[in-house]
């Protein structure tokens, strides 16, 4: 059944959906809805009762033209992926979800992902958009990727269940859980957990808004460039060693909880203002500070060891 699904609904960024998309069956009162008209129709030929026949009749219409509102409650809505924030392994991941409703009102439609909390809106005009947060654990770090999208509805008298199964293109970058095991230390401390490269000049030591007067040459363009505004950086004199935050110095840890720790410091260094490297196996982030290299070297632990 899964893979007959994944043959019809390849993963997408967008799509409309249509007749090749949507799925109608009888629901549980649906099913109770045709016992009892199978009943009363066993009645009326019983009895030959008329009025039973007549009753039967227009309960099937009924159901029948109910078909067609719950199927026009679904085709023609489009349905478009938007992005997530990064978070932290054990946190929620929120994807973001665009609806528009088209042409014609939606109503009574009830969204998850497999075994996970429904969220459920309507849109009673036609043209209206719609955002929504749809809700995923974030059990361990990697790329998480949620599965199908289930989108159904009941509307208008719940004896039938319209739904669709959209694979849509959807990605969260999970990090570490940050666990500080091991303290952070400079390596003027004894250096556990933190190995260290002097540098012979001036040490870098955080950025702080441009003051009129201030050398061009301090000036953090990257930042400017972004339409962060103008920042400058600042040095010290003989300050301490720049910290490489190591890999191999996190000796007897397995490997998530070493990352977990790297986690931490990098968390930390950036809470003081540290400017700071990474060493993992296969990768060497030289040091540095501010929001750019944090999502760099978060990423980096987040995917590191084939997590892609």
């Amino acid at each position: 059944m899964n893979a007959w699904i994944a043959r019809r609904n390849p993963p997408v960024s967008a799509l409309t959906l249509q007749q090749n998309r949507i799925f109608i069956f009888p629901s549980s009162v649906g099913l109770g809805f045709g016992a009892l008209l199978l009943g009363l129709l066993l009645l009326a030929i019983n009895y030959q009762n008329n009025l039973i026949f007549m009753l039967v009749f227009a309960l099937f219409s009924v159901s029948i033209i109910t078909i067609l509102h719950t199927y026009i409650n679904l085709s023609g809505l489009r349905i478009q992926a938007g992005n997530s924030e990064p978070v932290f392994a054990g946190e929620t991941a929120h994807f973001h979800l665009h609806l528009d409703s088209g042409s014609r009102p939606r109503y009574q439609l009830q969204l998850s992902f497999a075994e996970q909390r429904t969220v459920i809106c309507e849109m009673p005009r036609a043209g209206q958009h719609y955002e929504l947060r749809m809700p995923y654990p974030a059990t361990s770090r990697g790329r998480l990727q949620p599965g199908r999208l289930q989108l159904r509805s009941d509307f208008p008298l719940g004896i039938l269940r319209c739904w669709a199964m959209p694979m849509m293109d959807w990605h969260c970058l999970v990090y570490p859980r940050p666990k500080m095991l091991r303290p952070l230390q400079s390596s003027a401390d004894s250096g556990e957990g933190v190995s260290a490269a002097r540098r012979d000049s001036d040490e870098f030591s955080g950025f702080e808004r441009y003051r009129r007067g201030e050398s061009p040459r301090r000036i953090f363009w990257k930042a400017y460039a972004r339409g962060q505004g103008l920042f400058s950086k600042q040095y010290e004199a003989g300050s301490s060693d720049r910290l490489i935050l190591d890999w191999d110095s996190l000796e007897g840890l397995g490997e998530e909880d070493r990352l977990s720790n790297l986690c931490a410091w990098v968390l930390e260094c950036e809470q003081r203002g540290l400017a700071y490297g990474l060493r993992v196996p296969g990768m060497f982030m030289p040091p540095d500070l501010g929001p750019a290299h944090l999502k760099a070297a978060l990423r980096v632990l987040a995917l590191w060891g084939g997590r892609a």
